[in-house]
């Protein structure tokens, strides 16, 4: 069977650059623990399809707010103990049209414990997860502006206890 690489014909350079600004702006987010940067990236509603990486997480459909607001509480990116630093890798453009544009990211999205916490960067990590994988993003053009509305992790390999790494203050 012969893979056919993509090749997007009508994604205009000006559309690429903003997409690939806006993945920045979101891995940045989780990682500054940044509500306002992150509200910035998402559209309106929402889809996260954990399904392939934590599948009790499953696909859920959530409002922009309802997003951030959960994704950086203390029991996901937001636990402040936790440092995290998402890297997007090299992006596969998947299909592309005027309104939306799917992108298929590699990523390494790292996370260590902090065993001396002072404040939002820095400090000795004393345990470490990293997972290995890809990432897709679709987004869509809202009001000119584009806007991830689904975002789906894949997993090749994870190093370290995540679950470890991320439970609450204070429990060991």
């Amino acid at each position: 069977m012969t893979f056919n690489i993509y090749i997007p014909e009508n994604l205009a350079f000006s559309d690429y650059i903003a997409v690939i600004q806006v993945a920045r702006t979101w891995a940045d987010a989780q990682d500054r623990k940044d509500p306002e940067r992150f509200r910035a990236t998402v559209a309106p509603e929402v889809t996260i399809d954990y399904s392939l990486l934590i599948p009790a997480w499953k696909s859920k459909v959530y409002t922009a707010d309802d997003f951030v607001a959960t994704w950086l509480a203390p029991d996901r990116v937001g636990l402040p103990v936790l440092a995290t630093q998402h890297l997007l890798g090299t992006p596969y453009i998947k299909s592309a049209t005027a309104n939306e544009i799917v992108m298929e990211f590699q990523e390494v999205a790292s996370h260590g414990r902090r065993q001396d916490y002072h404040g939002a960067f820095g400090g000795k990590i004393g345990e470490t997860a990293d997972g290995r994988g890809w990432v897709e993003h679709h987004y869509v053009k809202i009001d000119g502006q584009w806007k991830i509305d689904l975002i789906k992790p894949s997993i090749i390999y994870m190093a370290g206890d995540w679950e470890r790494v991320r439970r609450a203050e204070g429990a060991e």
